[in-house]
C-alpha cells in the first residue's frame, strides 16, 4: 500500500505549522492524551452538480461543416454511448484529444444524435474523434469530530485513476473523479480560537492508495488542541469545500437512470500523520432527467358580454350584451344608448398579435344595404363626431347629442401591455378626453379593417372593452336595424 500520507503533504503541513506549533505547545503538554480510535459522525458529502461527465466518440458519417453529430453508440466501446447523458446548452469538446474544438449543444435528436453550434470544423469530424462534456462540482464536506487531536489534519480522499497523468489532465475519467489540470481550491473552516487554527488548504492528485484504489487528497491542517464533538457543518463551524472536481464519466456497464456510486473518505489525522478517525460516505452521479414537450403556435381570442349598469369607456352601460349580440334596443333621439363587450387575447407568438374590426355595412333597416355613406332614412349613419372629422381611421370627440349616428370607443382594461390606437379618454386630435370615438370600418364601402388593439410580443390575457354608442335623428324610419361586425385576432410567430 502506498504511503498513506505523501511527502508533499507532510512538507506542506510541517512548513505551515512550524510557527504555530511553538505557540500552541504550552497548551498541549498538559492537555493532550492519546485517544482511542473512533469514527467521525454526521459525515456527509454534498455535490453542487451530480451529473455524469461525458466521454464518448464520433462514429462514421460525420462531416465538416455539419451541425449534426453522430455518436458511437456501441455499448462498451467508450464510457459514454448515449446522448441521454447530455442536455441542450452543454459545452462539448470534439476532435483529437490534443486539439479539441469547442462547441455548444443546441438540441438532442435521439440516443445517438445531437446538434451543435458552430458547425463541425475541419479535423473534428473523423471516426473515433473524442466527444467530451465535462461536469464539474463543488463538494461540501460536513462532519463532527470524535476525538480531540492536537495539531491535526482533516483529509478528504476522492477516488481517482492510478495513472497520475490521466488522473489530472482535465478530461473526465470513466468511473473515477478527475483532479483537473489546475489544482482545485480547498477552503478550510475559519479559525476557532486556539482549538483549531487552520492553515490554507492543499490538494494533491492521485496521492493516496488504499487497497487497490487510488485517491485524490484534499487537506485542511490546523494547530491547536482540537476538541471532541466539533461540528464542521456549515452552521456551528464552517464546512470544508473543494471546488472544480470533475465528475466521472460512466462506469463500465452503467445503466441509464441508475446512479454510479463512489466512496469518499473523511479522515482525521494526528501530528505524526497517522489516521486516527476515518469515516466513508457514498455519493452518486447520474444523468440529468430530460423533460420534453411540444408547444404549438397558439392564440386564444374571446368575446364576452357586459351587463347593463357596468362602467366602460367612462359611461354606464344601458343594455346587456352577450358574446354574439349587442342588442341596443329602442334608440332615443335625445340621449345616447351605450353598450360594451369585452375582448381578450392570449398568445405565445414571439412577435405578438393584432385584433382588427370590420363592419359589413352601416346599420340598415331590416339588414338592408346602405350604399356608401348612406344617410337616408333607412340607414343609421356612422357618426361624424362633434367636429365632423371622425372616420373609420380618425377619432373625434363625440359628446353632443345633436350629432347622430353609430360609433365605438375603446377602453384598455389592462392599462399596460396592449396598445390601442386611441381610447375614450384620449386628448389627441379632435378629442378632449370625455368620449373619443371612431366609425367602424365599412366593408360595403371598401374600407379596410382597422386594428383596435395589438401587442409586439407574447400576451397573457390582454383585455379590452369595445364600447358601442348610438343616437338617432327625428327623421329615422321606424323599424329593426342591424349590421355585423367581425373581429379578427392574428398572431405573428
Amino acid at each position: 500500500m502506498r504511503n498513506i500520507f505523501t511527502t508533499m503533504e507532510k512538507k506542506f503541513i510541517q512548513k505551515s505549522l512550524i510557527l504555530t506549533f511553538l505557540v500552541s505547545s504550552m497548551f498541549i503538554g498538559g492537555i493532550y492524551q492519546k485517544s482511542q480510535s473512533a469514527s467521525l459522525s454526521s459525515v456527509s458529502a454534498t455535490s453542487s452538480n451530480s451529473r455524469l461527465s461525458f466521454k464518448g466518440a464520433l462514429t462514421t458519417g460525420n462531416t465538416t461543416g455539419s451541425s449534426r453529430v453522430n455518436l458511437e453508440t456501441t455499448t462498451g466501446d467508450y464510457p459514454s454511448t448515449t446522448s441521454a447523458q447530455l442536455i441542450s446548452g452543454d459545452s462539448v469538446a470534439i476532435g483529437d484529444t490534443n486539439s479539441l474544438g469547442a462547441y455548444t449543444i443546441t438540441s438532442i435528436d435521439s440516443a445517438g444524435i445531437f446538434n451543435i453550434t458552430p458547425v463541425l470544423l475541419a479535423g473534428d469530424s473523423d471516426n473515433d474523434d473524442a466527444v467530451i462534456s465535462t461536469q464539474s462540482a463543488t463538494q461540501t464536506i460536513r462532519f463532527t469530530t470524535a476525538n480531540a487531536i492536537a495539531n491535526g489534519t482533516f483529509r478528504i480522499l476522492v477516488p481517482s485513476e492510478s495513472n497520475n497523468a490521466d488522473a489530472a489532465d482535465g478530461i473526465p475519467d470513466a468511473g473515477q473523479f478527475d483532479f483537473g489540470n489546475v489544482a482545485p481550491t480547498v477552503t478550510c473552516p475559519s479559525n476557532a480560537n486556539l482549538v483549531y487554527d487552520f492553515v490554507a488548504g492543499a490538494a494533491t492528485a492521485s496521492a493516496v492508495t488504499i487497497g487497490s484504489q487510488d485517491y485524490h487528497s484534499y487537506i485542511c491542517a490546523y494547530s491547536g488542541t482540537g476538541a471532541i464533538g466539533s461540528a464542521f457543518n456549515g452552521s456551528t463551524n464552517d464546512a470544508i469545500t473543494i471546488n472544480s472536481i470533475i465528475n466521472p464519466a460512466p462506469k463500465v456497464a452503467h445503466s441509464t437512470g441508475a446512479a454510479d456510486t463512489y466512496k469518499i473518505i473523511v479522515q482525521h489525522l494526528d501530528n505524526t500523520f497517522t489516521v486516527r478517525d476515518s469515516t466513508s460516505v457514498s455519493v452518486g452521479v447520474i444523468e440529468a432527467v430530460r423533460v420534453t414537450a411540444s408547444v404549438a403556435p397558439q392564440i386564444t381570442f374571446q368575446i364576452s358580454g357586459i351587463a347593463s349598469g357596468i362602467s366602460a369607456c367612462g359611461q354606464t352601460t344601458d343594455v346587456t350584451t352577450t358574446a354574439a349580440a349587442v342588442p341596443l334596443g329602442e334608440l332615443s333621439i335625445s340621449a345616447f344608448t351605450d353598450a360594451a363587450q369585452a375582448l381578450s387575447v392570449s398568445t405565445n407568438a414571439a412577435n405578438g398579435y393584432a385584433v382588427t374590426a370590420l363592419a359589413n355595412d352601416q346599420l340598415g333597416r331590416n339588414a338592408g344595404t346602405c350604399a356608401g355613406d348612406n344617410v337616408g332614412v333607412d340607414c343609421i349613419p356612422d357618426s361624424r363626431g362633434d367636429t365632423t372629422t371622425m372616420t373609420h381611421a380618425v377619432e373625434d370627440e363625440w359628446v353632443t347629442t345633436a350629432v347622430k349616428g353609430f360609433g365605438y370607443s375603446l377602453d384598455n382594461v389592462n392599462a399596460t401591455g396592449l396598445t390601442a390606437p386611441f381610447e375614450y379618454d384620449s386628448t389627441a386630435g379632435g378629442c378632449s378626453g370625455v368620449y373619443c370615438a371612431r366609425q367602424f370600418a365599412d366593408n360595403e364601402d371598401s374600407q379596410a379593417a382597422q386594428t383596435i388593439f395589438s401587442n409586439s410580443t407574447v400576451a397573457d390575457t390582454h383585455n379590452l372593452y369595445v364600447c358601442y354608442r348610438a343616437i338617432i335623428s327625428t327623421s329615422q324610419a321606424a323599424g329593426e336595424y342591424e349590421n355585423d361586425i367581425t373581429y379578427t385576432a392574428t398572431a405573428t410567430f
